[in-house]
């Protein structure tokens, strides 16, 4: 949403309450741009208008003087829900985002080559229909179990064989053995975490 459409909304809401046209203030324009900067959700806006507008109502049937809506009294609950979103760890964005974020577990083998195959993923998934990819990752998880004791790669091994089936009739070898690589990929990162479960797509 831009900060015109965000602006509007918030206008068009305190317009309905005042009774009045879709112009907010220049001071609670101001506050409305600060609040989409911070990715302060519009819906929270509004909820915090239509409350501020109930709480108006019933102060003005008890017979208090009527006061004008404005956003400054929004401020203090909205800013603090802004400073909340501003703290929360923002998810990483792109495969090469979350891949490296994934690389960086702590204790994980063969890190570099885990980080190597997140920094081309995108390109090598583009190419080749995404043969590569699998290619490298297999490299990077061979690379990483002779980094870790010999059980380690007993244990990948052992759960690849009780997923083994015979080759299906028109399944090409090389379509089989990619498919055994996909197992074993997918059996390590189950029992070793090896690879992170981020890298099996």
């Amino acid at each position: 949403m831009t900060a015109r459409e965000y602006i509007e909304a918030i206008a068009q809401e305190l317009s309905g309450v005042r009774g009045r046209g879709l112009l907010l203030s220049p001071a609670d324009a101001q506050l409305a741009l600060s609040w989409h900067a911070r990715e302060v959700p519009l819906a929270a806006v509004i909820a915090q208008v239509r409350k501020a507008a109930r709480l108006r109502a019933r102060s003005t049937a008890r017979g208090a003087a009527e006061m004008m809506l404005s956003l400054q009294a929004l401020a203090p609950a909205l800013d603090r829900l802004g400073a909340r979103r501003r703290s929360a760890p923002r998810e990483p964005e792109g495969l090469c985002a979350q891949l490296r974020a994934a690389a960086r577990c702590p204790g994980l083998a063969a890190r570099a080559a885990w980080e190597s195959l997140a920094d081309r993923a995108e390109q090598l998934l583009a190419e080749d229909g995404g043969d590569g990819y699998w290619t490298v990752a297999v490299r990077a998880l061979k690379a990483a179990l002779r980094e870790l004791p010999r059980s380690a790669a007993l244990e990948a091994g052992s759960a690849l064989r009780s997923r083994i089936a015979p080759r299906p009739q028109g399944m090409t070898r090389r379509s089989y053995q990619r498919s055994l690589q996909l197992m074993l990929l997918s059996a390590s990162s189950e029992r070793l975490g090896l690879p992170p479960r981020a890298f099996l797509l």
